[in-house]
């Protein structure tokens, strides 16, 4: 009987991986024309993969801010939620 615990354990388990749940996480800005942004050793994440709220827009930020993001379900898509900043 442990053995099937363990089986169904590790099957819950991949599949939430394979779900990718939204995550945050952090990016910085590596260029503004166009707009890319760098997270970890990824490839870069252009425009058409980055989503920003209302009045927002490339020019609120400049090459080297560090940014929260917030990973849709299934991380094709991120919404920049603010710059990081320090308290």
């Amino acid at each position: 009987m442990p053995d099937l615990f363990t089986a169904m354990k590790q099957i819950a388990k991949d599949v939430f991986d394979t779900l990718q749940p939204a995550d945050w996480c952090y990016g910085k800005v590596i260029s503004l024309d166009p707009f890319q942004v760098q997270i970890d050793q990824k490839l870069p994440l252009k425009k058409e993969f980055l989503a920003v709220r209302t009045g927002v827009s490339a020019s609120s930020f400049k090459v080297g801010d560090k940014l929260i993001l917030l990973r849709k379900q299934g991380g094709q898509e991120y919404l920049i939620l603010d710059k990081k900043g320090a308290l």
